[in-house]
């Protein structure tokens, strides 16, 4: 059950607000700010409905107080007071709140808040549980597999292990590097989303930009069988950090190599759509089913691998994360048997000069 905090010095808006909640949630009650900050670390309160006017320490000053507690700081807080104008409420935003209900509240309108803000503080919480066991695993492993892949390579090295042995210690290493790859990009799509890598933003040529990309590519897929068709009909300055927008492109790019039939092409071709430009890549591999086509960019998504993509979906997750932090799109169609086609746009401030 939600433990919900409700501080108020007037008795019958405390029992109004109790009346409302009518037993759906844990109730604890303060009369007054000072009050409130002595329960709240205890209690640790989902929600807080916090009066502005109170003796003593006001709502406001409480607020900031609360949000100072470390067992507190991610409560969601409303605050419920007679005093509407909007620099009031302005200044309860400032001090922390979530929310602002003017008194006489209605009470449906009051539930409805509650549990948007609970169910808000679950995602919350589940999302920061991810990401905090995320970056544990990818610490804690980052030692294991070192010590692992140094001696597989090294054995991988000596003449006198017999046919039997070498193929064991190929083995290992192998799952020793898709392992360390795997935790290499779940950490750096957990500190792109949480805004640990900074955007060093340049003016690059799409051009070279896209050449660099598809030989790191080719490097990676091990694809010679693939013909990549290269179509660059202008010359295009793009705004952004090199390294992650060849991330992105390159994610791209090696999921259209690694599902493309041995012969077959893969067009990588420059595009401009109004104030946007960027690059469009098509394959013509398996193609995605329309009931997976919106979970393409999704990490973990086990259902889409099977037909457009290998590993976790890291990849491709990585590569809409870091399109969109630089202002830009990344989108795909597709149909089953019929190839896909990605298109990465990004805003151009119609920086352009048509090649000669």
């Amino acid at each position: 059950m939600h433990r919900v905090l409700a501080v108020d010095d007037n008795s019958r808006n405390l029992a109004i607000v109790e009346k409302t909640l009518d037993g759906a949630f844990q109730l604890v009650t303060a009369s007054s700010g000072e009050q409130a900050l002595e329960i709240a670390p205890c209690f640790r309160p989902d929600l807080i409905l916090l009066d502005i006017m109170m003796p003593g320490i006001d709502g406001y000053e409480t607020c900031r107080r609360l949000r100072a507690l470390p067992a507190v700081a991610a409560a969601k807080i409303i605050m419920v007071s007679a005093r509407a104008t909007t620099s009031d409420r302005l200044e309860g935003y400032a001090a922390g709140a979530n929310d602002y209900v003017t008194k006489p509240f209605d009470s449906d309108e009051l539930l409805a808040k509650l549990h948007v803000y609970l169910r808000l503080k679950s995602i919350e919480e589940i999302d920061q549980l991810k990401s905090d066991l995320l970056g544990l695993l990818s610490h804690e492993t980052a030692t294991p597999l070192t010590t692992i892949l140094g001696p597989a390579s090294i054995l991988l090295e000596d003449p006198s292990l017999s046919p039997d042995h070498r193929e064991f210690v190929k083995m290992i290493h192998h799952g020793g590097v898709r392992l360390q790859a795997l935790v290499e990009k779940v950490a750096y799509l957990s500190q792109l989303k949480a805004g640990f890598i900074p955007r060093e933003a340049q003016t690059l040529d799409a051009e070279v930009l896209a050449n660099q990309v598809l030989k790191n590519s080719r490097r990676k897929t091990l694809r010679e069988d693939v013909a990549v068709e290269v179509v660059m009909n202008a010359t295009v300055r793009l705004e952004g950090d090199p390294q992650q927008l060849g991330v992105a492109l390159g994610a791209v790019l090696d999921n259209a190599l690694r599902l493309s039939p041995a012969g077959g092409v893969v067009r990588l071709e420059l595009v401009e759509t109004g104030p946007w430009s960027g690059f469009s890549v098509s394959d013509r591999g398996p193609g995605i089913g329309p009931e997976f086509i919106d979970f393409v960019f999704n990490e973990f998504v086990v259902e889409h691998l099977k037909h457009h993509s290998t590993g976790h979906g890291l990849s491709l997750a990585t590569a809409r994360v870091i399109v969109e932090q630089h202002g830009g799109s990344l989108t795909v169609e597709s149909a089953p048997g019929h190839g896909a086609t990605f298109r990465m746009l990004l805003p151009t401030n119609n920086a352009r000069a048509i090649a000669a």
